[in-house]
C-alpha cells in the first residue's frame, strides 16, 4: 500500500528517532497504539478512494496470562517475540500488524477486492493461524508449548467507516469469539452474533416487556451469581502480574466498596427495571474508570467471557422450559455485549482525549503555560496539575495550577510545615517532588494513601480524594528547571502502559515549551507578571553577589552581581521567576538599577580601602539601545569608578542581528569597559566571532562541568581545551560550578587561575560581603598537590599522557612526582597505581609506555568510580 511505513530511515534525524521509538513497542518492534491510530485513518481514505474491502481484526491469545505467571515474565516475553516474527512471515507485505499491549494485536487486511471477499479473506486468516499451529520452544530444557489465540473481525464498509467504530466493532467481535469459543468451528469471529447460535425469531426487545417478565421471574436466583463470579475471577487475577498490582493499590476499606459496588453493578446490569440509558450512564462512567485504572479490552471481554459461562451454568441448574431459558439468555447476553460495547468506546474515547492534549502543538498561537496547564487539568482523571520550582528558601514553590483541587491543594502547600523541602533528611523532603528534582527520574505514587513518601500530606489529601499522583522533573536547556505534579482521582493511575507513554510524550513536550518559552513573545498576561513589574519599579530589586577568586592564593579578583526581586514579606524572588514575565523596557529599568547598586558598591568599597571590580549582566535588548554606552558612561562618571572596573557578561539572543550586536560592544569596547562572554563554542562565541572581536573574559559555564564525575575523561578533555583557547588568546578565563575541592583541584591542575562557585562562596547580600572570608586555604594550590583521585586522574591527564609524538617522555623521577607522593599515602591500596607510575618513571619503550599509561588512567578511572 502507498501508505507511510513503520522503518527507521537510512540516516534518522534525532527528531525523526524519537518519532518512530514513540510509535514503536519496545518488546517486538511492532507499530504501537500511536502508530495504528495514525495508520488506520490512512488506510480506510486509501480503501475509500479505491472502493477496496478492508478487514480490522483483534488478536488475542488464549489463556496467555496464565501461561504468562506460570512461566515468568521473560519467558512470556520470548513467546511474544516469537509470535511476532511468526505472524509478520504470515501476514504478507500488503497488511499491517500492531501490538496493543499485553497479548493484544491488531491485523489490518487491506485491499481485499474481487467478487470473492468472504475467501480471500478466510484464506489469509487461515495463513496467519499458521504461527500457532507449531509448538514454541522456548529452550532445550523446557517442553514444547502449544497455544491458540482468538480474532473478532469488522469489514470496512460494511461493519463501519470509522477507526473507532471498526476497532469497536471488532473488540466486541472478539468478545464474542471468546464467549462461544467452543462452538464454532473458526478461530476468529465477524460480527456480534455467532453463526452457530439457534436460529431466533426477531423481533425480541431485550428491555421489552417480554424479557422484562423472564428476568423478573428468575432475579433472586440470578442476584446469586455475583458471588461465584467475584471468588473465581478475583482469585485468578491475584495470580496475575498487572490485575494484582491494581489490586494492591486498594486498602481494605476500598477493596470492600469495590466488591460491593461491582455486586450492585452487576445486579443492576440483569435487573428488569435496567434500562438502555440506565446501563449506558454506568457504562459509560465504569468505561473512563477502567482506562484510567488499566483495565484493558482484553482483559473486559475475558470478564464478560467468566461472568457469562458462570451465568449460563447457575441459569443451566433452574427448572424452565427451554424457550423461557431462550428468552433469559437473548436478554442477558444483550446487556452483557451493551454494557461491553460502552465501556470499550469510552475506554478508546479517554485515551482519544489523552492523545488529542498531545497534538495540539505547544506555544503556538499565543498560547501561554496557563493554557497547556488548563488543558492538561481538563483531562479525565486528573484533580489538579501544578509547576514547582525551588526558592532560595530550599523549599519548592508553586508557579502555576490548575484543576478542580488546585486553590485547595495551593492553601494546604502554602500551610507552615507542608512546604516540599529540598532536604532529604526530613520527611517533608522525602516525596515525590524532591526525589523527582534530585533523581531527575519520574516518580509515581500508586496508592497515594498507601506510600510512605507521601505520610506529611495523607491526612490533608486523601480526604480531597486523591488516590494517585505523579512527578515529572522538566529540563530546560542545560538541566532540570521545575516540577510538573499531576494528581489522580484513582489508583494505580499514573502506572498504566498507555499513561505511561502519554507521560513520557508530556515530559518531552514540558521540555519544548521550557526550551522555546523565552524566544516568544514575551506577555504581561501571565500570572504574577504586574506584581513582579511594580516590585521591580518600587525598588524591590536587590543586588547579590558572589565572589570570583584567584585559584592560587585565594585572592578576590571580581564580584559577579545577581538579580534578585526581594517583596515587602522579604521573601527573595530568584531570577528565573521573573525574568520572563519582564518586557524589553522592564529589563533595561533592571539593568540601569543593577548598574547603580554594582557602582555604588566599588565606590563604598573604594571609600574602605578596597578596590573591587565588579561584573554584571547586559541583556541583549538593552545591548542594542542607541543609548546603551552613554548610560553606562554616565554612570560611570557619576561614581567616579574606573571603566576597567567594570565587565559586562554579554547574554546572547539568536533573535537579533549579528552586525548589531557587532556595532553595541564596540561602543562599548571604547569605553573602556570589560568585556565577558559565557559559553565558548555557541552564539556570541564562536570561534571566529572570538578571535574577531577583542572580548576580555571567557566564562566556562558550569554545565560544562555537570558530568565531570560520570564522563571524567571528556570533561577533564573538554576543561583543558576552553582554558588553553583563553590562554593562547591571552583572555583571561573564569571557570564557573566550583561545588567543591575535587572541582577546584581539577581546574587548578588543568591551567585555570580563576573561578567560583559554592565550595568558594554561595550569592550573597551585599551587605554580607564585608564579613564573608574564603573557607578554604589555598596555600598549597601552587605547589602541584592534590587530594583526591578526580586532582589526580587531572594531573595525569596533563602531565603523564601517553604521547606517541614524544617517544622519549617518561614520568618525573619519583623524589619529585606529585602523583608519587600522593599515591604514596596509602601505599597497600594504591599498590597497582604505583607500579604502573613506576614503568612511566623509568626509560622503556614506546609500547610499554602505553600500555602503563592507560592502566595507570583505568585504574584511576576505577578509584574514581
Amino acid at each position: 500500500m502507498n501508505l507511510p511505513e513503520h522503518c527507521n530511515s537510512v540516516t534518522p534525524s534525532p527528531q525523526e528517532d524519537e518519532a518512530r521509538l514513540a510509535r514503536t513497542d519496545p518488546l517486538t518492534g511492532l507499530p504501537n497504539r500511536l502508530a495504528l491510530e495514525e495508520y488506520l485513518p490512512l488506510a480506510l481514505e486509501q480503501a475509500m478512494q479505491r472502493q477496496q474491502v478492508m478487514a480490522v481484526g483483534i488478536i488475542d491469545m488464549d489463556d496467555f496470562k496464565s501461561l504468562n505467571d506460570s512461566l515468568g515474565r521473560d519467558k512470556g516475553d520470548a513467546v511474544l517475540t516469537e509470535l511476532t516474527l511468526r505472524l509478520k512471515s504470515n501476514l504478507g507485505e500488503e497488511n499491517f500488524l500492531a501490538r496493543l499491549e499485553g497479548d493484544e494485536f491488531v491485523v489490518i487486511f487491506n485491499a481485499l477486492v474481487g467478487d470473492d471477499v468472504p475467501n480471500e479473506l478466510k484464506n489469509r486468516l487461515e495463513r496467519l493461524h499458521c504461527a500457532v499451529e507449531s509448538p514454541f520452544m522456548l529452550s532445550e530444557s523446557d517442553e514444547p508449548l502449544t497455544i491458540g489465540m482468538t480474532m473478532g473481525l469488522a469489514l470496512y464498509p460494511e461493519d463501519g467507516r470509522r477507526p473507532r467504530e471498526l476497532l469497536r466493532k471488532a473488540d466486541a467481535a472478539l468478545y464474542q469469539a471468546k464467549v462461544h469459543k467452543h462452538d464454532q468451528p473458526e478461530w476468529w469471529h465477524w460480527g456480534p452474533i455467532p453463526s452457530s447460535s439457534p436460529s431466533i425469531e426477531p423481533p425480541f426487545d431485550p428491555f421489552g416487556e417480554d424479557a422484562t417478565q423472564s428476568l423478573g421471574a428468575v432475579q433472586s436466583h440470578l442476584d446469586r451469581i455475583g458471588n461465584d463470579f467475584f471468588g473465581f475471577f478475583y482469585a485468578s487475577l491475584q495470580q496475575q502480574s498487572t490485575p494484582s498490582k491494581i489490586l494492591q493499590c486498594l486498602t481494605p476499606d476500598e477493596w470492600k466498596k469495590l466488591l460491593e459496588t461491582q455486586a450492585n453493578y452487576l445486579k443492576n446490569l440483569i435487573s428488569p427495571q435496567s434500562t438502555v440509558e440506565s446501563i449506558t450512564a454506568r457504562a459509560t462512567q465504569l468505561g473512563q474508570v477502567h482506562a484510567l485504572v488499566g483495565i484493558s479490552g482484553s482483559w473486559l471481554t475475558r470478564a464478560m467471557s467468566t461472568y457469562w459461562g458462570i451465568f449460563r451454568r447457575h441459569l443451566d441448574t433452574l427448572p424452565l422450559m427451554t424457550r423461557e431459558r431462550h428468552k433469559i439468555m437473548r436478554a442477558v447476553a444483550a446487556r452483557l455485549l451493551l454494557d461491553v460495547e460502552v465501556q470499550l468506546d469510552h475506554i478508546q474515547l479517554v485515551m482519544d482525549k489523552y492523545n488529542v492534549h498531545l497534538s495540539v502543538p505547544p506555544l503556538i498561537h499565543g498560547r501561554k503555560k496557563q493554557s497547556e496547564l488548563d488543558d492538561l487539568a481538563s483531562l479525565p482523571g486528573i484533580l489538579a496539575c501544578q509547576i514547582l520550582r525551588p526558592n532560595t528558601q530550599g523549599s519548592f514553590s508553586i508557579e502555576r495550577s490548575s484543576g478542580t483541587l488546585s486553590s485547595e491543594l495551593t492553601r494546604i502547600l502554602g500551610t507552615p510545615g507542608m512546604h516540599p523541602l529540598l532536604d532529604t533528611r526530613v520527611p517533608a523532603g522525602q516525596g515525590l517532588i524532591a526525589s523527582a528534582w534530585h533523581t531527575g527520574q519520574v516518580q509515581t505514587s500508586n496508592a497515594y494513601g498507601q506510600d510512605p513518601r507521601t505520610q506529611v500530606w495523607q491526612p490533608f489529601f486523601l480526604p480531597l480524594g486523591v488516590r494517585s499522583a505523579v512527578a515529572i522533573p522538566i529540563r530546560g536547556t542545560q538541566d532540570i528547571e521545575s516540577i510538573l505534579v499531576l494528581i489522580g482521582r484513582y489508583p494505580h493511575q499514573f502506572a498504566v502502559d498507555w499513561i505511561q507513554t502519554f507521560i513520557t510524550s508530556l515530559q518531552n513536550r514540558w521540555h519544548q515549551i521550557s526550551v522555546t518559552y523565552h524566544t516568544v513573545t514575551r506577555s504581561p498576561d501571565t500570572p504574577n507578571s504586574s506584581f513582579y513589574r511594580k516590585l521591580l519599579h518600587s525598588n524591590g530589586l536587590k543586588m547579590f553577589v558572589q565572589p570570583v577568586l584567584d585559584l592560587h592564593t585565594g585572592n578576590l579578583v571580581k564580584i559577579e552581581a545577581l538579580a534578585r526581586l526581594v517583596d515587602p514579606s522579604g521573601q527573595v524572588i530568584p531570577p528565573n521567576e521573573f525574568i520572563p514575565a519582564l518586557r524589553a523596557s522592564d529589563l533595561t529599568t533592571l539593568f540601569l538599577q543593577g548598574l547603580e547598586q554594582c557602582l555604588g558598591l566599588i565606590q563604598t568599597s573604594r571609600e574602605n580601602g578596597q578596590e573591587v571590580h565588579v561584573a554584571l549582566n547586559l541583556p541583549p535588548s538593552t545591548l542594542l539601545h542607541p543609548e546603551c554606552a552613554m548610560w553606562i558612561d554616565e554612570n560611570l562618571r557619576k561614581h567616579a569608578v574606573l571603566p576597567q572596573q567594570l565587565t559586562l557578561e554579554l547574554l546572547e539572543d539568536q533573535e537579533f542581528d549579528i552586525h548589531e550586536v557587532d556595532r553595541a560592544m564596540k561602543r562599548l569596547n571604547r569605553l573602556g569597559v570589560q568585556l565577558a562572554i559565557d559559553d565558548l563554542g555557541s552564539g556570541y562565541s564562536s570561534l571566529q566571532r572570538f578571535s574577531d572581536f577583542p572580548f576580555d573574559i571567557i566564562k566556562i559555564d558550569r554545565s560544562i562541568l555537570k558530568n565531570l564525575s560520570s564522563d571524567p575523561i571528556k570533561t577533564l578533555k573538554l576543561i583543558r581545551t576552553m582554558i588553553q583557547i583563553g590562554q593562547d588568546f591571552e583572555r583571561t578565563v573564569i571557570v564557573e560550578g566550583l561545588e567543591n575541592i575535587d572541582i577546584i583541584e581539577v581546574v587548578t591542575l588543568l591551567g585555570g587561575r580563576f573561578g567560583q562557585g559554592y565550595a568558594l562562596a554561595r550569592p550573597m547580600p551585599i551587605r554580607a560581603l564585608k564579613s564573608w572570608t574564603c573557607p578554604i586555604d589555598f596555600s598549597l594550590a601552587t605547589q602541584n598537590t592534590f587530594q583526591s583521585y578526580l586532582g589526580a586522574l587531572a594531573y595525569y591527564w596533563r602531565h603523564l599522557r601517553f604521547d606517541p609524538t614524544t617517544p622519549q617522555f617518561f614520568a618525573p623521577p619519583p623524589e619529585t612526582c606529585p602523583l608519587r607522593s600522593f599515591l604514596l599515602r596509602h601505599p597497600l591500596e594504591n599498590k597497582i597505581g604505583i607500579t604502573h607510575l613506576e614503568v612511566l618513571s623509568t626509560p622503556n619503550s614506546p609500547d610499554k609506555y602505553q600500555e602503563s599509561s592507560n592502566r595507570l588512567r583505568q585504574w584511576l578511572l576505577e578509584r574514581i568510580g
